[in-house]
């Protein structure tokens, strides 16, 4: 029977499409002043008692939010609600469903989902009520080859036993054109949220643009490979009994090859700065770790080049915007700049 489901997801999901959760930032979200009333209105229709905001999910460092979590009860579990407060092309109800029924893993699985309303057009929400996971990081901040061995393992787990039956179509636009239209939207997004920049330079504009003519030209043949497309480590969850839970489950989508390899990596070394006393020297120790794993997931030549283009594609989004919206304050802030811009010139230069 469960074989029986898996090839019904298959058969279904041309129906829906992958979220870009980042181009809804131009939308201009308004979930902010509706929170309480959103919440008020949740918890009626749902039973839920809500005990403590958990945290809210802004666009970058932008007043706009996307999404918020409260703690509290439903049937006398402790529980969490999410409320999702832009529609999504595809609704994480149905992505927690879809990965539970094709879901092959004994060790990685979604969180249980006890109930929820789906998207209401007139009222501009979803909610679901989640399981509260009981459980700690697999990736600690900082961390050591430990974590991130099992890190990588599970990513290996899930590489074999989760993806094996997609639940959502592929794009109709080629990987190239993707990759162009991603663009368009960051940059607009980059000069909505900072106009003006302490450590962007003039150089940068024109170097993003070529990372993006040498993503283009090289990603014209590139197969997409269905993928959880924010797996990193505040996403992956072990629990007391051994298990790992894999949360924003929204992002499910078809990426390039080792996307899911690199975006936690780009993610935990930007966010190191927050940590106190951090310095440049121990953010380059940091990315010797995880580059250490990452590229000896790559053993042929195509493989190499691929993640190469992976590596790419995460830098001149950084550049663009993501390394811009570290605290300009820290101590690590200018070096983060500085050293995305250079790996982008480092890898434009090994790809043809």
């Amino acid at each position: 029977m469960k074989y029986q489901n898996q090839v019904k997801l298959g058969q279904n999901r041309v129906k829906l499409g992958q979220n870009k959760i980042s181009h809804l930032f131009l939308a201009e979200s308004d979930l902010g002043s509706r929170e309480q009333k959103v919440l008020k209105d949740v918890s009626e229709k749902l039973g839920f008692i809500p005990e403590k905001l958990l945290d809210r999910s802004p666009w970058w460092t932008s007043k706009e939010i996307g999404a918020f979590r409260y703690l509290g009860k439903f049937d006398g579990k402790k529980v969490i609600l999410k409320i999702q407060g832009v529609k999504p092309t595809t609704s994480e109800i149905y992505m927690i469903q879809a990965f539970s029924k094709a879901n092959q893993s004994k060790i990685l699985r979604p969180p249980l989902l006890y109930s929820y309303l789906p998207w209401n057009d007139e009222k501009r929400y979803e909610a679901l009520i989640l399981e509260f996971i009981d459980g700690k990081p697999i990736v600690n901040s900082p961390t050591n080859e430990k974590e991130l061995t099992e890190f990588f393992t599970l990513r290996e787990e899930y590489k074999k036993n989760c993806v094996a039956f997609p639940w959502i179509e592929k794009p109709k636009e080629t990987l190239s054109e993707e990759i162009k239209n991603n663009f368009d939207k960051w940059k607009q997004a980059s000069f909505k949220l900072y106009p003006t920049h302490i450590f962007r330079k003039e150089e940068d504009a024109g170097l993003i643009d070529n990372a993006i003519s040498v993503l283009s030209e090289n990603c014209k043949d590139v197969k997409r490979e269905f993928q959880h497309g924010h797996f990193g480590p505040s996403d992956l969850i072990k629990t007391i009994d051994g298990q790992a839970v894999i949360l924003s489950n929204l992002y499910w989508s078809w990426k390039p090859p080792f996307y899911d390899a690199v975006f936690g990596y780009h993610w935990f070394i930007y966010n190191l700065s927050k940590l106190k006393n951090v310095t440049p020297g121990f953010v380059k120790e940091q990315k010797s770790l995880w580059l250490a794993k990452i590229n000896n997931l790559a053993k042929t030549d195509s493989e190499k080049k691929f993640l190469n283009l992976a590596f790419l594609e995460r830098a001149a989004a950084g550049l663009n915007l993501d390394a811009l919206s570290v605290d300009p304050k820290s101590p690590t802030a200018k070096y983060l700049v500085e050293s995305t811009r250079s790996e982008i010139k480092r890898l434009i230069k090994l790809l043809p």
